[in-house]
């Protein structure tokens, strides 16, 4: 079948590579006659010349750093030449980064490769003659550390190096004087008196995550939460506060409300202490203070919240949602809606979820529902949200989620989901509340076996490709990195390179359709990830239903050429290492599901499904060389 160019992944074009050859043996002879005439000084020029006439300054600060403290290094940068200098890069030493968190750089950078005891940050910045540019590095301090190494600023091939010292010392501020130190509000606004409604925002937190980049602790996703004690337990959602496949949660830092109008005030580390993943809710507790000494919590006099009874809820029940939908500065939303319907899950009963009017902003899962009373019952959740118009929690791209080579703002957060518009009853948290406030600890983030439902699929087959041979038109051949070929009634899809994936298709158009395959993977990358296609209407538009080696599943979609994640990547002990098993698929206007030897992983919503080409999915992550076999290809129409 001949390649369109609207069709991903491209296959090599043998044809361009002999044209190259050509078309470089020109520029060649012509950078030949170039030098002959005089070019040569010309280059010599340019190479030595971009860092001519650089000067370096750096600011460390002269006060004391202590755990928790914010902090600066400026780099001014002066050129006292007579040509322009290009700056590329400014690289820090890997100590002082890997014991704080970087919470900006001005004028924007990304952060590029490790090399050595440096890491870089990329620039491009172009310093005129008597030119002056000031890069700004905000930190906060987590760790204390007596941190000492070099700035480098790199101009062309050379690198201009700076030696420098950070001292953090590991006293913090201490929280017991926090009442004296802090104002409160108390008064509550006009319209809540005129209402009578009892808006409990101080009981309403926002929770950071500190996550494990590559060695490096960073600042990675934040969502809200509910204070449920005077001894500091808070209610929250388990995908706040857990570790996801990509990224190991190495802190929890805890942010105040102190006012209405006023940004949370970061105060205290927390630990996990119950979760339950299936549920998406958990209970941590503060621990400390930033310093790491005493947290004394009670004495902020914050009152925790009442618990209510969900149970009791109708239709048209008025309530109102407390969170904090944006990062960092911005102030705590109330949201105001009542209660649309419930929705049923095996193993929770007819109201699993409690359905609302209210569309609830992303950073508000983890937060308080509450009746007008200020009694809490339910937890915005991302499970059975319904929607993929936006994320659930705050947070910047930190993985290459799209598999392009780079990390930008077209990669998904993580974690990452959609619109909040349905809520966790608490009085499904009620066991994880008993636990925790009774003292007891769940290591396994779990609240128990994984309990699953028998995965029903019926419906005509319209097609059944044994691959004995091509007969159904499947994409085959050489692609970019790797190869798909029908070998032994096999189709095998081998990826060779890293961050890479590769899928196939058929040319006919299906509608709702459910797929079935027999799954072995014959060459194992240790992370890769294999499972279905479908809707493929374009590069730009898709959905892919899939699993991974080391037991986790997803559902993603690329809309309109953006990705977005319906179901994160979620571990499941129902998956096999290896194989072989059957994996079995549902793609359709009323949403996507996805199954593993007949027991349904997830089933989702999905308004976005439209009719299209359907296949089969292979990629990799941080490790190359995965190749996958897939027998018995199946398609029924429900």
């Amino acid at each position: 079948m001949a390649q369109n160019y609207d069709e991903y992944p491209p296959k090599k074009n043998r044809t361009g590579w002999l044209v190259g050859i050509a078309t470089g043996g020109l520029i060649i002879l012509c950078l030949v006659g170039f030098v002959l005439v005089g070019g040569f000084a010309w280059l010599l020029t340019m190479r030595g010349g971009e860092a001519q006439g650089l000067s370096v300054a750096v600011d460390t600060p002269t006060s004391e750093i202590q755990v928790g403290d914010s902090f600066q290094i400026t780099v001014t940068l002066t050129n006292e030449g007579t040509q322009n200098i290009n700056i590329s890069g400014i690289q820090l030493p890997k100590d002082l980064l890997n014991n704080v968190l970087v919470t900006g750089v001005d004028p924007d950078a990304a952060e590029g490769l490790t090399d050595g005891e440096q890491t870089a940050y990329d620039f491009n910045l172009t310093i005129a003659p008597t030119g002056r540019e000031t890069v700004t590095f905000n930190f906060t301090a987590i760790r204390p550390i007596d941190a000492s190494g070099d700035i480098g600023v790199k101009a062309g091939s050379l690198v201009e190096n700076t030696r420098v010292r950070v001292l953090i010392s590991p006293v913090g501020a201490v929280v017991p004087e926090v009442q004296e130190e802090l104002v409160f509000e108390e008064t509550p606004t006009t319209q809540d008196l005129m209402m009578g409604d009892v808006i409990p925002y101080r009981a309403v937190v926002q929770i950071v995550t500190i996550i494990d980049l590559n060695g490096r602790l960073v600042e990675g996703w934040t969502g809200s939460g509910t204070i449920i004690s005077e001894e500091g337990h808070i209610l929250t959602n388990a995908h706040v506060v857990t570790s996801d496949r990509f990224f190991d949660v190495a802190e929890l830092i805890v942010s105040i409300t102190t006012a209405q109008d006023r940004p949370p005030e970061r105060m205290f580390l927390a630990d996990l202490v119950q979760a339950d993943r299936n549920l998406d809710l958990a209970v941590i507790k503060v621990r400390s203070d930033l310093s790491g000494g005493p947290a004394n919590f009670s004495a902020l006099g914050i009152e925790p919240v009442r618990i209510g009874q969900a149970e009791s809820l109708q239709l048209g029940d008025p309530i109102i949602i407390l969170g904090y939908p944006g990062i960092g500065g911005e102030t705590i939303t109330l949201t105001r809606g009542e209660v649309s319907g419930f929705t049923s899950q095996p193993g929770y009963g007819n109201r699993a979820f409690i359905k609302t009017s209210a569309t609830i902003a992303g950073g508000n899962s983890g937060g308080l529902a509450a009746t007008l009373q200020g009694e809490i019952i339910g937890v915005p959740t991302q499970v059975g949200s319904g929607d993929i118009a936006g994320v659930i929690v705050d947070c910047r791209p930190l993985a290459d989620t799209n598999r392009d080579g780079v990390i930008d703002e077209r990669d998904n957060c993580v974690p990452t989901g959609g619109f909040i518009n349905a809520l966790r009853p608490v009085n499904l948290a009620q066991p994880l509340l008993d636990f925790a406030l009774g003292g007891q600890v769940a290591a396994d983030e779990d609240a128990g076996s994984e309990e699953h439902q028998e995965y029903e699929h019926g419906g005509e087959v319209v097609l059944f490709d044994e691959f004995v041979d091509n007969r159904n038109n499947w994409n085959l051949g050489e692609y970019t990195h790797g190869r798909v070929d029908i070998l032994d009634r096999q189709l095998m899809i081998n990826v060779d390179k890293e961050q890479t994936y590769i899928f196939t298709y058929m040319p006919e158009i299906y509608a709702d359709l459910i797929m079935m395959v027999d799954v072995r993977v014959m060459q194992s990358a240790g992370d890769g990830d294999f499972g279905f296609l479908c809707g493929y209407v374009d590069q730009q538009n898709y959905t892919v239903l899939e699993v991974s080696e080391d037991g986790y599943y997803a559902i993603w979609a690329v809309i309109n050429d953006q990705e977005t994640y319906l179901a994160d990547w979620t571990f499941s002990e129902l998956i096999p290492a290896s194989g072989p098993f059957t994996l079995s698929a549902f793609c359709g206007v009323d949403g996507f599901a996805l199954a593993v030897n007949d027991a349904l992983l997830v089933d989702v919503d999905g308004s976005h499904y439209q009719p299209g080409r359907v296949g089969l999915f292979t990629g990799t992550w941080n490790q190359p060389k995965i190749m996958v076999a897939f027998e018995a290809f199946e398609i029924l129409e429900p």
